[in-house]
């Protein structure tokens, strides 16, 4: 191998390098949590099978009204073994049972109610997929805010620090003075890397449902809330007509309706019906003599179980005890999904009371006290412990905001979920 060869090797090696390292290096993509929920639900494996059951029931609903095979009958004889060579038989039949009673429709419906509740039940699982991706891009949010938080504290104190160095060195305070703005600086520092360790578990959670690398994405800015203009109850009727785990129960008490009454109608056997055709030929004698004779007959046969011991009582008991659970379990979600929505705008409407608080007095006023406590530290006015205590209270009801802030977001979605219906106009 020349040396050129060993040149031109090495430089592809380091374009490969630089290739693979490319995606990595790349700016941060801006998602919203749209694209982020959209990602989500095209990736979820669980909605995939649940969308293939419900065609697999579907299906199956349209193979359950189709009659059943006719059965062809052949049947022939011979006297060849018992003496008599000339006589032999040979016929021929075809046989069909006829559903009473409307049975086919009655299994055909049964079976499309089901298969319609699997949808439904696709459905509810996509809504419950929405609410957790939602949730998780708000608690990455949160997150994400409070890391720069921590960073901006972190600029306090180190300011702080610049400003406990230049009294130091001048005579104005001691060296603890000095020493305790650098113990609050440390500390900031910590937080600053508690904070972005809080991200991680997050951005790996949203990168397993949607398919993103963890570092190449990042939440948009928009991350809006829109203002809930409905009351409680009327939020509280829609959910009760979308919600698509209710829609999903009410299918299914309709296929239990469906089979109650499946149940009577089978009560009553079904009729096979036959239509046939028989050639016989047959030999007589008499003394010396003897003549062969040949027919063909066709005729008709008509066969029904005798409804005596079995009227088909488990099954019409089975039916009619499916319905009763049908029932109790849609009033039971019925009071759960009540009491989701009425949870969801209680927390929805107290979120937005102290998220008015923080705004109108608490961060205003904080933010000036913090610059006119620095700049009489600066003066030489009050002492540290006073600043200190400043940027403590500002990075406390900082947090204590942005907690908030998240926390009618989540209840935003929470009351979306629980509702069914995308509160910006449209069912999910």
């Amino acid at each position: 191998m020349t040396r050129s060869t060993q040149v031109r090797g090495v430089v592809f090696a380091l374009l490969l390098q630089v290739l693979i390292c490319l995606p990595a290096l790349a700016e941060p993509v801006p998602r919203t949590i749209n694209e982020i929920v959209a990602l989500a639900l095209k990736q979820s494996a669980e909605l995939a099978a649940l969308e293939k059951e419900a065609a697999a029931k579907q299906a199956l609903a349209i193979q359950s009204g189709t009659l059943t095979n006719p059965t062809l009958e052949l049947q022939g004889s011979t006297g060849s073994l018992s003496g008599s060579p000339d006589e032999r038989s040979a016929s021929i039949g075809i046989n069909q049972e006829i559903p009473l009673n409307g049975k086919l429709r009655l299994r055909r419906e049964a079976g499309q109610r089901e298969a319609e509740a699997a949808q439904r039940q696709r459905d509810n699982a996509a809504r419950l997929l929405k609410e957790e991706v939602s949730t998780l891009a708000f608690d990455l949010d949160l997150a994400d805010k409070r890391r720069e938080l921590a960073a901006d504290l972190v600029g306090l104190n180190r300011d702080l620090v610049s400003i406990a160095e230049e009294r130091f060195k001048a005579g104005d305070i001691p060296e603890l003075e000095l020493n305790l703005a650098k113990v609050e600086l440390a500390r900031a520092e910590s937080r600053r890397l508690q904070a972005e360790r809080e991200s991680l578990p997050l951005r790996i959670r949203i990168s397993s449902l949607t398919g993103l690398n963890e570092a190449a994405f990042n939440l948009a800015e928009d991350l809006f809330v829109p203002v809930v203009s409905q009351t409680s109850q009327e939020l509280l009727k829609q959910a009760l007509a979308a919600r698509p785990d209710l829609q999903a129960l009410v299918l299914e008490r309709n296929k239990a309706e469906t089979e109650t009454r499946l149940a009577v109608a089978e009560s009553i056997p079904n009729p096979t019906v036959g239509f046939f055709a028989q050639r016989q030929r047959s030999a007589t004698e008499l003394g010396d003599l003897s003549s062969i004779s040949s027919n063909t007959q066709l005729g008709v046969r008509l066969s029904m179980p005798i409804p005596v011991f079995d009227r088909n009582q488990g099954g019409r008991a089975a039916s009619r005890s499916r319905l009763g659970a049908a029932g109790s379990r849609y009033l039971a979600l019925e009071r759960t999904v009540t009491a989701e929505v009425e949870s969801a705008f209680s927390r929805l409407s107290a979120s937005e009371r102290i998220l008015a608080l923080f705004k109108q007095g608490i961060i205003p006023q904080l933010t000036e006290n913090l610059k006119l406590t620095q700049e009489a530290y600066r003066l030489g006015e009050v002492g540290i412990l006073a600043v200190i205590e400043e940027q403590k209270k500002f990075f406390e009801v900082n947090d204590g905001y942005l907690a908030a802030l998240h926390d009618r977001c989540v209840a935003f979605v929470k009351l979306e979920s629980a509702v069914a219906i995308d509160l910006s106009g449209g069912v999910q």
